[in-house]
């Protein structure tokens, strides 16, 4: 269990305040949790979008890119809605990080994305956050500007990030910003992200909607709004987890309300980084 350290970087302010970023893992349900990759989830996209669209607010989306080939038309309905979506990669098979060379997974996302939307990506996301020092040098060899992969949390078998930085920062050794997950504050590590609203239940969810942070990072899955039919394919540990996604999508817009009667901005993960200033 890799740690990420906190060598050569120097650190960013956000370049605004009371501010919330939408970002969307648009990826085969459940991540790793399941053997094979399933594309189910996203059948429920239109939701995602009619509550988005209602509010009126910007989504930053990972793709993994097998789903461009897979299920390229979820994908066009989220390219073709009203509201502002930036696109990026989130790794090509999502495959658990020991059975896949990461190298290989960047360089296939990249190629797919390009193919598909026409440009070239500007940041990327590695699927459970598992992103270690090395990989940054494949980023910066494929041409990205940010990375928005890290976790300053600890997750069980996956990393210890608890000694990363929780800001954004630039690593000046690969001409690269990380914008991290934001977590509720640098002694309470907890991702601010629909799962762990649904994992640890309406004590954090109001802690974190009533005095939130001043910017927040709210990360989703589909399978966060939505049980598809391969949830009979978990394993027991990860159904107790899952069978918490009832009325996801409620929850979700109740999250964002409750944010704008804040006063709240809803801004994308590249509004952040067009105004970082690196010196």
């Amino acid at each position: 269990m890799d740690s990420m350290t906190t060598a050569s970087v120097q650190h960013l302010e956000w370049p605004f305040e009371e501010s919330i970023i939408v970002t969307l893992d648009f990826e085969c349900d459940y991540g790793t949790a399941l053997s094979e990759n399933t594309f189910q989830a996203v059948d429920h996209v239109e939701t995602l979008i009619e509550i988005l669209e209602r509010l009126d607010v910007p989504l930053t989306a990972f793709v993994q890119t097998e789903l461009l080939t897979e299920r390229p038309e979820v994908v066009e309905e989220l390219r073709n809605c009203s509201v502002d979506v930036r696109f990026h990669p989130h790794s090509h098979t999502h495959r658990p990080r020991d059975e896949t060379s990461i190298q290989q997974e960047i360089t296939d996302s990249t190629r797919e994305f390009e193919s598909f939307f026409g440009h070239r990506p500007s940041g990327y996301r590695l699927p459970n956050g598992n992103i270690r020092e090395s990989d940054y040098q494949y980023l910066a060899d494929a041409g990205y500007n940010f990375d928005a992969s890290l976790f300053p949390s600890w997750r069980p078998n996956h990393f210890n990030n608890t000694a990363a930085p929780t800001d954004p920062h630039y690593l000046p050794e690969h001409d690269l910003v990380e914008i991290p997950f934001t977590v509720y504050s640098s002694v309470l590590r907890i991702p601010t992200a629909l799962s762990y609203c649904r994992l640890l239940g309406r004590p954090f969810t109001q802690l974190l909607t009533r005095r939130p942070p001043s910017v927040v990072i709210f990360n989703i899955h589909m399978h966060d709004l939505v049980n598809p039919a391969s949830f009979a394919e978990l394993s027991t540990f990860y159904k107790s987890i899952y069978s918490r996604n009832d009325d996801g999508f409620a929850m979700f817009e109740s999250i964002l309300r409750q944010f704008a009667q804040r006063g709240y901005t809803f801004r994308t993960v590249n509004d952040a980084y067009d105004e970082f200033v690196v010196e």
